[in-house]
């Protein structure tokens, strides 16, 4: 099975056959307390393939901002464990290795939390396996709607994804905006960009197929006509037969929902070919060094969101991450690498918030998931926001690049703010 088949089939299957242990009302509850004066964060992050890169600065802005608390809390030492989410074999993150790797964190009766996943859609993979254990998981990059809110392209999200809901609750949240404010962004963009008519371009992946559902329903409101969806063979060496169904109703534009993949440079290549005029939208998925270096004259027409402004826009705390890790690591940090910063920084102030209210006794994983959906309100390097009873940060922030000599250029921002709370969909 391949690695996007396998991805698939996560997302897909029945949480039962995911969790650690059974499923249901029989099963036992987790045992959260946390014995000991070590605590232990893992964190899941690809070594190979097209995130290689992000991930290592996603990895170093964890350690930073362990270091800057000395490496604990409270009472407690901390420790973050690395986790190669990535096989030698696939060249990139492996499903199998996300799962090998929630395991292991599910089996430490010492871990706190879990740091991960990366790539979209890929936390249903570790999600049911850290809820069984009862521990806090908080992604900084994952922005799949179905894992936090109701996607009718995937039935029962994001409850399926919950095996201990009765028990401990929710046990997932990310700092990054999720799919749902970034298609607001999208359409956005594309209404300013004198969009009209649309085609839409998925594969068997239902994180994608969750965005083309949703993006239909708001692009319909925005005036904006959906007039193809094709599916694209993710093994096919060459689309024509695809493009040709998709050009058929003349759309002026066209979104890309497969995410990052092989073959998504060649497909975009292939799309301007057939219709120089095309406009080509993509989401931060596809915001990739070397998709974006490798598009050629697709460039022109490419539309690319991101949930971060340029560095020149960046805030003063964001700015100082920036001299900090330049300084311990020796290289500047890729924008995104401030999200893995504040995914720890996030957790190490819920831990302490959860340990102060202890009295001496053992801190539990229930007690720190609880403290972390109690984030109210916080500041530092993303601006200030709060964690929703879904897990959903309430910043909303995207930004529109365009590629021109082979890198994103800033367009404009989409969207500001931390808007009221979304109640969560139990």
């Amino acid at each position: 099975m391949s690695g996007r088949a396998l991805l698939r089939f996560a997302l897909t299957l029945p949480v039962c056959a995911l969790a650690l242990a059974g499923c249901g009302g029989g099963a036992a509850q987790p045992d959260t307390r946390l014995r000991g004066s070590e605590l232990t964060i893992y964190s899941s992050n690809p070594e190979r393939g097209p995130l290689r890169a992000l991930a290592a600065d996603v990895r170093d802005a964890e350690r930073l901002a362990l270091a800057q608390d000395g490496g604990r809390v409270g009472r407690y030492r901390v420790r973050l464990v690395g986790l190669d989410a990535s096989t030698p074999g696939l060249g990139r993150s492996d499903p199998a290795q996300i799962s090998q790797n929630a395991r292991m964190a599910a089996q430490d009766p010492r871990t706190v939390a879990y740091l991960g996943e990366l790539a979209s859609g890929s936390s249903a993979i570790s999600i049911p396996l850290t809820n069984e254990a009862g521990i806090l998981q908080v992604s900084p990059l994952d922005t799949a709607i179905p894992l936090t809110t109701r996607s009718l392209a995937v039935a029962g999200s994001p409850i399926r994804y919950y095996p201990k809901l009765k028990d401990v609750g929710r046990t997932f949240a990310r700092v990054v905006p999720s799919d749902r404010s970034q298609l607001d962004a999208l359409v956005a963009d594309m209404r300013r960009s004198g969009v009209r008519r649309l085609a839409v371009l998925t594969d068997e992946d239902p994180s994608g197929r969750a965005l083309a559902v949703d993006l239909r329903a708001k692009a319909r409101a925005a005036g904006i006509a959906v007039v193809a969806r094709e599916e694209v063979d993710e093994h096919a060496t060459r689309h024509d037969d695809t493009i040709a169904r998709l050009l058929g109703p003349h759309p002026d534009a066209a979104f890309d929902a497969t995410g990052a993949r092989p073959g998504a440079v060649r497909l975009w290549r292939e799309l301007h070919a057939a219709d120089p005029a095309l406009q080509l939208f993509a989401t931060a998925a596809l915001a990739d060094a070397s998709f974006v270096a490798g598009l050629g004259r697709a460039a022109a027409v490419a539309h690319v969101t991101e949930p971060l402004p340029p560095a020149s826009r960046q805030t003063p705390a964001a700015a100082r991450f920036a001299r900090a890790f330049a300084r311990r690591y020796g290289r500047a940090p890729a924008p995104a690498a401030r999200y893995g910063f504040e995914a720890m920084r996030s957790v190490l102030d819920a831990i302490r918030r959860a340990e102060r209210r202890t009295d001496d006794r053992p801190l539990t994983r229930r007690e720190v998931v609880r403290a972390y959906f109690e984030t109210a309100e916080r500041g530092g390097v993303l601006g200030p926001y709060a964690i929703d009873a879904a897990g959903d940060t309430s910043r909303r922030d995207w930004s529109a690049y365009r590629v021109a000599g082979g890198a994103l250029r800033f367009v404009s921002g989409l969207g500001r703010g931390s808007p009221a709370r979304i109640s969560a969909e139990r």
